[in-house]
């Protein structure tokens, strides 16, 4: 009798008291994906990502885990014929203030070129590159609410270590804009 009581209280507690306590916390999780980059020509990056607040959950300054993919499947180059890039990416996005954040990301993975334009090459190597970005989340479900939101930002890409061949005197840091629609939960 007494295992039937703590089993239906505790249900009992589950189903009315947890939803509605649930529903008083900020969102801690985030799913986000790339808008524009994936259809610009020479560019068709695709990002996905979660984040998960992991400082600060009530106070302005939070911080926020980035964990995703980075994806650039077969997409025209200045540099090489085709690209593809395959990589994991994590980072760190701090807001500052209300929505204005800086975030820093690093990204591991796989590149491969085909036909480099100055030595005609196929090249592969392990890919690892670096970018810091600033921007300003736009909640559209409101402040402190699960809900979409987006988040246009801009900053820098580097490579730390990647090889597509010989660049002709080209620079290997790109400055880049996102725009990021996102789901907080």
């Amino acid at each position: 009798m007494k295992k039937t009581i703590l089993i239906v209280a505790t249900c009992w507690f589950m189903f009315s008291m947890l939803p509605g306590f649930a529903q008083t916390m900020s969102p801690k999780w985030g799913i986000e994906t790339e808008l524009v980059q994936p259809f610009l020509p020479n560019v068709g990056i695709i990002r996905l990502q979660a984040t998960r607040t992991i400082t600060s959950l009530t106070g302005t300054n939070r911080g926020d885990l980035l964990v995703g993919v980075y994806i650039r499947p077969n997409v025209r180059h200045d540099i090489v014929e085709k690209i593809n890039e395959y990589m994991l990416m994590v980072g760190y996005r701090q807001f500052v203030w209300r929505g204005l954040h800086l975030e820093g990301k690093t990204n591991i993975g796989f590149s491969e070129g085909t036909k480099n334009r100055f030595d005609g090459k196929d090249y592969n190597h392990l890919s690892w590159f670096w970018e810091a970005n600033a921007g300003y989340l736009f909640s559209l479900a409101g402040k402190g609410r699960s809900g979409l939101y987006l988040l246009p930002q801009a900053g820098v890409i580097s490579s730390i270590s990647s090889n597509i061949g010989p660049r002709g005197g080209e620079s290997d840091t790109f400055p880049q804009a996102s725009l990021i629609v996102g789901f907080q939960f």
